[in-house]
């Protein structure tokens, strides 16, 4: 009996110093770690360096962590939306803003080119009588992205009437019409106009780029025209002589005309019929202008 108190006594005991032999080990730990944590804070320091222009490191005590920037994908992902950005933005073209070609003419009130009697005078070589229109500026605004919007912008266009017939187109009592001088020997003998002109058209554009688009047009221009003259070239009496004559010969100031466009990416066709007359009521002709030509040079 006495042996096994003996024995309960002495686990007691080692049981007793392994306890406290731990507690002395922890707290020989605690005291080192935090005699290391006051050493390391006194010394260490703790940076953010930029080691180069893409690189940066930064320092925690010994620790330290380098950041590195990937070049190729951040400019491959720049790339591509400077990409993607461009191509949105040429999904379509102007095709109104420009430089444009046509061949004018003139309609009688039955749609025809054959003149009636009092505008006899009028009768046209079509192969001069020509247009040139400077379209400065194009604003396009989206209905739905660039497959389909409304146009509008302004140019100023210039139109030649060459005519056939020697004759002299007078503004006499209010009146337009055309006299024949016989003593003149005309070679050239052309009605001119000059005029700003404001569209506003309905527009689509079906393809998958600018350059590969179908565009169609259709709408209605406002003229207002600038002037009106007459130039000839003529000989009289064996001499040779030039004559301008500025007047507004009773020409409408403001016309409205319909007008539509067709082409394949830079491509346009263009065409104009003038649904006001040339000339104001009974001061004139009763004839339609309208002009067929190319739209090039987009700006």
């Amino acid at each position: 009996m006495q042996a096994v108190f003996n024995l309960k006594q002495e686990k007691m005991k080692n049981s007793i110093l392994k306890s406290n032999l731990l507690f002395a080990l922890l707290m020989s730990f605690s005291f080192g770690m935090n005699a290391q944590g006051t050493k390391t804070d006194s010394t260490r320091t703790d940076s953010i360096v930029k080691e180069s222009s893409d690189d940066w490191k930064i320092s925690i005590g010994k620790t330290r962590i380098i950041i590195q920037k990937d070049n190729e994908s951040d400019t491959l992902d720049l790339d591509e939306a400077k990409e993607k950005k461009e191509k949105k933005k040429k999904q379509r073209n102007n095709h109104f803003a420009g430089i444009e070609f046509g061949v004018n003419g003139l309609l009688n009130p039955n749609q025809s080119v054959d003149l009636q009697k009092d505008a006899q005078f009028l009768e046209l070589n079509y192969r001069k009588s020509l247009e040139i229109s400077f379209n400065l500026w194009e604003k396009y605004m989206p209905i739905w992205e660039e497959k389909l919007g409304l146009v509008t912008g302004a140019g100023f266009k210039f139109n030649n009437y060459d005519l056939v017939q020697d004759v002299v187109i007078v503004n006499q009592m209010d009146s337009t019409f055309g006299t024949i001088d016989p003593t003149r020997s005309i070679n050239k003998n052309r009605f001119k106009t000059t005029a700003i002109h404001v569209p506003l058209m309905l527009e689509t554009n079906l393809g998958k780029d600018a350059d590969h688009s179908f565009h169609l047009a259709a709408g209605g221009t406002v003229t207002y025209m600038l002037n009106t003259r007459t130039k000839q070239k003529y000989k009289q009496d064996g001499d040779r002589y030039k004559k301008k004559d500025k007047s507004d010969f009773n020409v409408n100031d403001f016309q409205f005309a319909a007008t539509a466009r067709v082409g394949y990416g830079d491509f346009t066709l263009y065409a104009t019929y003038n649904l006001t007359p040339l000339f104001e009521n009974n001061k004139g002709p009763e004839v339609y202008p309208f002009t067929v030509g190319l739209s090039f040079l987009h700006f």
